[in-house]
């Protein structure tokens, strides 16, 4: 009687081992997106000029808020979406 407990409990152990978990790792958020830096190094703010070469893209500032670099071609400007 011992050795099929024994038995068993070697058994259980080992297929353990063996199987793959039922559920995998769990899904980790994305980090909020880096801020846009100018070219002074700082993060964009609302209504600062934007490069010509941003005109239409999007940036971020340090509160992970989105800018979209638009307006007058010549001087455009980080404005809300």
């Amino acid at each position: 009687m011992r050795f099929r407990t024994l038995l068993a409990a070697i058994t259980l152990v080992l297929a353990g081992l063996v199987a793959s978990p039922a559920i995998g790792p769990a899904a980790h958020a994305a980090p909020p997106p880096a801020c846009t830096k100018t070219s002074s190094g700082t993060c964009i703010k609302g209504g600062q000029f934007c490069p010509k070469a941003s005109y239409g893209k999007s940036g971020y500032d340090k509160n992970h808020k989105r800018w979209v670099c638009k307006g007058d071609r010549n001087h455009p400007k980080w404005t809300k979406p």
